[in-house]
């Protein structure tokens, strides 16, 4: 969408104004001064709760003020207030950096300073400890920046069995879960500090790194990594930017009057995946003082010449470090994301999502991303059993787990603050590689893609993954065209990415919703080997005549300038699976009917059509998408693949069937080779 389409929407748009309401009135438990239960309160707000406890909290109240956001701890809202006490304060200035200009005093603070640690303890969120799970906070604070939450347990004097809440590891909540009228009270024993350094930097200083950090600068990865903010994105007005002043008013499918909003900055964002020193040690057989840029080279030499073996030997010495396809670029490269993924957002880790995952022993919750090494995918997977891992393959209920994968090292584990300005690192047990092995029988696999992992701005704004709980996440974000990569936008479409939902009749709670008189072109995933594939478009049809959905035409196009290639006739996104052209017949009456052979039957049918059921793994409002009717899967080409080739999938409205606001409901994208959908002695799961 351009700048006059932007206009345009916020000329249509209607004021729409958000008063949260204060819940539960709860009592302190600040004279505890130890983690408990939620406390009942008399009615305080949080600027009341910290100036009825001055001698306490003086220097936080002084930093608010100077902030200028003194007046919003006195209002409605919802907020979360991570309070330092003045002790916090002492240990603050007793670092290095405050000692050495002589500051002992807040009063001593610039007002950026006091900007930054006003900012820094304030969330526009309720959180309570007993919802968090470890890992990154749902939503950022004040300052834009994720604080991350980790528990820990101890045994206290009285030789008591203790859990221990920290954020950003080092600060110590030490009284926790006060509601107050306008939010939720968390008081910490030190200051919070987070890191104004790019990821490199971050690295550079972390002493387990040495080795990966020469990799990095050596190979020119540390420049790409120290962008931040897009200085081309337009100022766009705080009322189509921020959720609580939006005049930015859509209407989706059945549901009327959405909130949406767009990212007020551009961000260039990353993850890093980071063998640590005595890992790659063990792997060459050396000291870590004794390893050399030609041992690491060689190491990676062993990996990527059999793996391109195209390119084997053309790429040697250290002149070619900086060439994308020398071995030693493409090691450092593959284990690096554009985007931005704190340790619980590397797959779905809401409770929620995860208990209506019906199909959890038989299929890990997983996500698929490509990496910063050209044409490369790597997949992620939670399973049922714990833990995250790169490159996994299979469960213990569903034929074994043939390839255990990489394990990404937990916040606990990593025993440090990873997050930088720019992203996130995370140590592993082992180097990521994108192997033979890897590329030929991992990821040969049904690739099933989020569309709201299609893009890295989608993540790296804050797009995806805000799970819905109350009316003040009922919000969704609209992309600028020009401005996300990996989509191009028509000046008559809106792309809007939705809030994560588990009552949504479409996988893992996410959509896209694409509107207007839409022509949207997305750019795939790449494949890992050369070959056939399938290509699906999974999406709910609401199988409704009121339902505001309309006929589009897909195509394909190989290389950004090939010809768009037509995917089959148009599609009616109205049409439900039992619709005669789709042709499927719910498995309930199947089983009576004729048992498992009329199931599979029937699913061949469907196929020959170029449709499919909805997948078992995952169910919305306690039935599976494959038994929903309006859970769609439509194949939308079957062809010849190359592993060094952009693909692109363009999707247009062709007739609106009279709805004011044609919608297209866009959920996942499934890649599926053709060892899988057409296997003879193991046929394609269910799931």
């Amino acid at each position: 969408m351009k700048k006059n389409s932007l206009k345009k929407l916020l000329r249509r748009a209607s004021f729409v104004a958000l008063t949260i309401f204060a819940g539960l009135f709860q009592t302190s438990c600040l004279q505890e001064m130890a983690p408990g239960n939620r406390y009942t309160f008399t009615g305080e707000t949080i600027a009341e709760f910290l100036e009825g406890r001055e001698e306490t909290f003086s220097d936080f109240i002084y930093c608010l003020k100077q902030a200028n956001v003194w007046g919003e701890m006195k209002t409605y809202g919802e907020y979360t207030c991570f309070a330092p006490t003045n002790d916090a304060f002492e240990l603050l200035f007793q670092q290095e950096k405050y000692a050495k200009d002589g500051i002992t005093s807040v009063e001593q603070l610039t007002k950026e300073q006091c900007d930054t640690i006003a900012f820094t303890h304030l969330c526009n969120n309720s959180f309570y400890c007993t919802d968090l799970i470890d890992g990154a906070l749902p939503y950022p604070n004040m300052l834009d920046r994720y604080l991350v939450y980790t528990t820990d347990s101890a045994i206290n004097e009285d030789g008591m069995y203790e859990v221990i809440y920290r954020i950003n590891k080092d600060s110590r909540i030490i009284a926790r879960d006060d509601t107050l009228q306008n939010g939720v009270m968390q008081i910490v024993d030190r200051v919070v500090s987070p890191s104004n350094r790019f990821l490199p930097d971050e690295i550079k200083n972390d002493p387990n790194l040495t080795l990966f950090y020469r990799i990095l600068n050596a190979t020119g990865l540390e420049d790409s990594l120290t962008a931040y903010i897009d200085p081309n994105y337009p100022k766009l007005p705080v009322d189509s930017t921020d959720a609580r002043y939006s005049k930015v008013i859509y209407d989706t499918g059945m549901e009327k009057d959405q909130i949406g909003i767009f990212p007020a900055q551009r961000k260039f964002m990353f993850t890093v995946f980071a063998p640590t020193d005595s890992v790659l040690s063990s792997i060459i057989g050396k000291e870590v003082a004794d390893i050399t840029l030609e041992d690491l080279e060689a190491y990676a030499k062993s990996i990527y010449d059999e793996a391109f073996p195209e390119d084997a030997g053309s790429y040697d010495g250290p002149d070619n470090y900086r060439n994308r396809k020398s071995p030693l670029n493409r090691f450092i490269s593959y284990h690096i994301l554009p985007v931005q993924l704190a340790y619980n957002n590397l797959t779905v880790q809401q409770d929620e999502l995860k208990s209506n995952m019906t199909g959890w022993d038989f299929i890990d919750i997983e996500e698929f991303y490509e990496t910063m090494m050209p044409h490369s995918i790597m997949r992620l997977s939670n399973p049922k059993t714990g833990g995250i891992y790169i490159n996994r393959k299979g469960t213990p209920k569903n034929g074994g787990v043939s390839h255990t994968g990489v394990r990404i090292w937990t916040p606990n584990e990593s025993g440090s603050t990873q997050d930088a300005l720019n992203g996130w690192y995370h140590y592993v047990d082992e180097p990521v590689v994108y192997s033979k092995v890897v590329r030929e029988e991992v990821l040969n696999t049904r690739m099933r893609i989020m569309c709201q992992s299609l893009s890295p701005d989608f993540i790296n704004s804050g797009a995806r993954g805000r799970f819905y709980k109350s009316s003040a996440d009922a919000y969704t974000y609209g992309f600028l065209d020009g401005f996300c990569k990996n989509v191009h936008l028509s000046d008559a479409s809106q792309m809007w990415v939705r809030y994560r939902n588990h009552t949504f009749s479409c996988f893992l709670g996410e959509e896209i919703s694409i509107l207007g008189q839409y022509d949207v072109t997305v750019k795939l995933p790449p494949v890992p080997t050369d070959g056939t594939y399938e290509i699906r478009m999974d999406y709910c049809s609401m199988a409704s005549s009121t339902a505001d959905r309309g006929i589009v035409q897909v195509y394909l196009r190989e290389g950004e300038y090939g010809a768009d290639e037509p995917c089959d006739i148009p599609i009616n996104l109205v049409i439900p699976s039992t619709d005669p052209r789709v042709g499927g017949i719910p498995d309930s009456e199947l089983e009576s009917a004729g048992g498992k052979d009329a199931i599979i039957a029937n699913d061949k049918a469907m196929h020959n059509r170029g449709w499919m059921k909805g997948p078992a793994s995952y169910s919305s409002n306690g039935t599976t998408l494959r038994s929903q009717e309006d859970f769609v899967r439509k194949i939308l080409s079957t062809r010849f693949m190359y592993s060094n080739q952009d693909y692109y999938l363009r999707i247009r409205l062709v007739d609106d069937l009279g709805k004011e606001f044609p919608v297209c409901p866009f959920n996942c994208i499934e890649i599926v080779p053709k060892s899988v959908y057409a296997g003879e002695i193991i046929p394609e799961d269910t799931y």
